[in-house]
């Protein structure tokens, strides 16, 4: 293709996805589509060079061009890093654009969404522990952007130049652990406290989440079932063992779905909230372990709002 034909397709390419940027999104026809992902793809080219005008206006605290949403089609198994790499963007944003919350690979028909600018995208209505994670950031900044992933539209706030915070990067690639339970209040933290039932004071190894009686309790992060019982102090407990040194403890329960060596996926449901063992009313009783050493469960999961 000559260079002016190339250049009136590019011109005509940039007022097409400016339109698109102010329509709402009916589904995969209204992306513009990346093929090859090089330089001789025309889409392809002006994507890569909206990303590098928005990449320079952050540079100099200009504000960034119109956001445009591109599609791509993927031909062969890749994962997030090398197709994030090859698109010049952020692994975080291809994640958080497709609504993914944690890493995998794309596999060939799948089709995936890459904006114009580097940022975070946090949905409006939080499904998973990294959406809650994401929602922290507030409503005082960003924009709010419709996109159709092609199973349902979804509203995202956008943070031009953002990246994850050490939280986020950790849930996202596994390190951390889910919230253990689909609602709850913290009661009780980690560490010296007054015993409520003795009334004198102890170390406390875990964190107290009071819930309704029955309510299904999750294990944390995929793993082992290592010990499982019923003691004077926790009751009816499981302990479930992860990669990495890694255990979570699950107390005061009212039922235990898991049997010894199970093993469980994260998100699996493995009992229920109870208030058995020493307890003044239903709650979980939940502990994590680095090692065999007891650490503050609350750094490491994403804590549920009241």
């Amino acid at each position: 293709m000559n260079r002016p034909l190339k250049a009136i397709c590019q011109v005509l390419l940039a007022a097409f996805g400016m339109m698109l940027h102010t329509m709402p999104f009916a589904g995969a026809q209204s992306y513009p589509p990346l093929g090859s992902l090089g330089p001789d793809d025309i889409i392809y080219a002006q994507q890569q060079d909206q990303l590098a005008q928005s990449y320079a206006a952050m540079q100099s605290g200009r504000k960034i061009p119109d956001l445009v949403i591109y599609s791509y089609v993927v031909h062969a198994p890749v994962d997030l890093f090398s197709l994030a790499a090859r698109l010049n963007l952020p692994y975080e944003t291809l994640a958080t654009m497709n609504r993914l919350d944690r890493s995998r690979s794309f596999l060939p028909g799948e089709r995936v969404l890459a904006p114009s600018a580097p940022g975070i995208f946090a949905s409006l209505a939080p499904g998973s522990d990294l959406d809650l994670l994401l929602s922290y950031r507030g409503n005082d900044s960003g924009t709010v952007v419709s996109v159709n992933t092609g199973i349902k539209a979804a509203s995202l706030r956008f943070y031009p130049g953002a990246r994850f915070s050490p939280e986020e990067r950790a849930l996202f690639l596994g390190l951390l652990f889910r919230f253990p339970l689909p609602t709850g209040v913290l009661t009780s933290g980690f560490g010296p406290r007054q015993s409520p039932i003795t009334h004198h004071l102890a170390n406390h190894l875990g964190i107290d989440l009071a819930a309704p009686m029955g309510t299904d309790v999750y294990a944390a992060r995929e793993g082992k079932v290592t010990d499982t019982g019923v003691n004077a102090v926790l009751g009816q407990y499981i302990v479930v063992t992860h990669e990495g040194g890694w255990s979570t403890v699950y107390g005061h329960l009212s039922a235990r779905r898991v049997r010894l060596n199970d093993k469980v996926e994260s998100g699996m449901i493995m009992g229920n909230v109870g208030s058995t063992g020493e307890s003044t009313g239903p709650h979980l009783h939940f502990e994590v372990r680095s090692r065999g050493e007891a650490r503050d469960p609350e750094p490491l999961i994403p804590m549920r709002k009241k």
